[in-house]
């Protein structure tokens, strides 16, 4: 898309427009990027990397030198679900959010909290952490059961061992 092909004819002729046109054109198309990319911003789910700066800025969130772009979404997504329950039916609907594959025990003689839960990644699970510390009463213990499913490659390198017997015979002639 240029941005000369919006002007009248008479114009696109001219030199002197070609050349501002010309000069113009990577910022219409930087505006035209940040138009198109501003719906995915709406949802935390499709964030851009800009739309993920400016929500780790609101909610005083810090970015892992190498999270990922979705990986920064979860922790935004976990952050902002970020409700006080104070039931545990609420608890269990916001931990349906965060996974679909999760269970929970609550021993409440023992005020103890187990949650088995399946998560992504590790940035997940320090996100999930923190904010169940902060939702559930202080008298609970939290115990928590993370499955986080592990790519399983070939190795790159092997690891080797040798050994090496040295036997020396030592000859004296008899005398």
């Amino acid at each position: 898309m240029l941005l000369k092909e919006y002007w009248p004819r008479c114009l696109q002729e001219l030199i002197e427009f070609d050349q501002i046109a010309n000069a113009e054109q990577p910022e219409f198309e930087r505006a035209v990027s940040d138009v198109r990319n501003a719906a995915d911003d709406f949802f935390l789910v499709s964030l851009t990397e800009y739309g993920c700066q400016r929500w780790e800025a609101i909610l005083g969130l810090s970015v892992a030198p190498g999270d990922t772009l979705q990986e920064r979404r979860e922790r935004i997504l976990i952050r902002y679900l970020d409700q006080f329950p104070y039931t545990y039916r609420t608890l269990l609907k916001y931990l349906s959010t965060v996974s679909e594959d999760f269970s929970v025990t609550l021993d409440e003689n023992a005020y103890d909290l187990l949650v088995r839960i399946r998560l992504e990644g590790y940035s997940q699970r320090d996100a999930l952490v923190a904010t169940l510390g902060q939702m559930i009463p202080a008298n609970l213990v939290l115990r928590m059961k993370t499955e986080i499913p592990q790519k399983i490659e070939p190795a790159q390198t092997a690891a080797c061992s040798a050994m090496a017997v040295l036997n020396r015979h030592v000859y004296k002639p008899a005398e």
